[in-house]
């Protein structure tokens, strides 16, 4: 927008000449209503995650803080882990804090620790030349201003070096017990524009999807969300075929296919590659033509997360 000067009538006035143009207020976000069957879909999703064999239940967040001795430990490893996370798989952050736990994961020994022997430690993960420097500052405020405990509230968590909303959100309920929002990752943010359950058109990014699904979910399951999620998203990009054994064993068969290939899942192909395409329930599906649930998948493609300075600025 362009800059409309005012006359000066002396050298002081000269700083306050310049005044640009009021910026264009942002539209208020408006509450959704709640999407028809989307608590029936909600609890099928629930049923087909109810063995938790996907791979962040082994090795994300929620597994690290399991490994932890004690509270104090659980918060600062939960911390750890989650900062690591930021472009980096599971399996490789698990790796990653099984050494720094063998190396002592203390906010002490971690001070004491130098930058380099402490890149060398991390260096399998993304960006991890800027989450060393990350964890050292975050870890040095936690010590000087918190009395060696990671800080329990969203406010003082959100001053953390490289820490984000997303992050504090899971580490608030994993480390503390308390739900202070939906944390949406790439996962979330896809399957729920996927699932229709962000409004009539597709959201930017997951920042905006974290708040069309908080506008209109029950709070009682906002701590759930993003592990159910996650989960279900990764077991449809790389474990497939155990995914449609759930599915072909659960209470709602063709309801559970059809959700499936709502997610981008070639429902009649893995069919075939299992065997188990003459099965009544697979015929159905097949001669139905729910394939077409498909379409929704386009509403949203993959978007790769930012790095770790990028979640902070979120």
């Amino acid at each position: 927008a362009p800059i409309h000067a005012a006359p000066a009538t002396s050298g002081e006035d000269v700083e306050h000449a310049e005044k640009p143009t009021p910026k264009k207020r942002r539209r208020q976000f408006e509450p959704l209503q709640p999407p028809q069957g989307w608590r029936e879909t909600y609890d099928l999703i629930t049923e087909l995650r109810a063995d938790r064999t996907a791979v962040v239940d082994s090795m994300g967040t929620e597994a690290a803080a399991a490994w932890a001795g004690d509270q104090e430990a659980r918060e600062y490893h939960c911390l750890v882990s989650l900062m690591l996370s930021s472009q980096t798989k599971d399996t490789i952050n698990a790796e990653v804090m099984r050494g720094l736990r063998a190396h002592g994961l203390t906010v002490s020994n971690v001070l004491a620790t130098s930058d380099d022997d402490l890149r060398e430690l991390i260096r399998k993960v993304g960006f991890f030349n800027n989450k060393v420097k990350y964890i050292k500052e975050a870890t040095r405020i936690i010590a000087d201003q918190h009395g060696g405990r990671v800080p329990s509230n969203m406010e003082d968590v959100l001053k953390l070096p490289g820490v984000g909303p997303k992050m504090a959100i899971i580490l608030l309920n994993v480390a503390f017990g308390k739900c202070e929002g939906i944390s949406v990752d790439t996962h979330v943010h896809r399957i729920c524009n996927q699932l229709g359950w962000t409004g009539l058109e597709p959201t930017a990014n997951p920042e905006k999807t974290r708040q069309a699904i908080e506008s209109w979910m029950p709070r009682e399951v906002w701590a759930d969300v993003n592990l159910l999620l996650v989960g279900l998203g990764q077991e449809v990009q790389t474990q497939r075929g155990k995914l449609l054994g759930k599915a072909l064993a659960c209470s709602d068969v063709p309801r559970a296919l059809s959700l499936l290939a709502t997610l981008g899942m070639d429902v009649s192909k893995e069919l075939v590659k299992a065997g188990r395409e003459d099965e009544p329930a697979a015929v159905h599906f097949i001669e139905q033509g729910f394939e077409s649930a498909n379409r929704n998948a386009k509403r949203v493609g993959q978007q790769d997360d930012g790095d770790l300075a990028a979640e902070a600025r979120a």
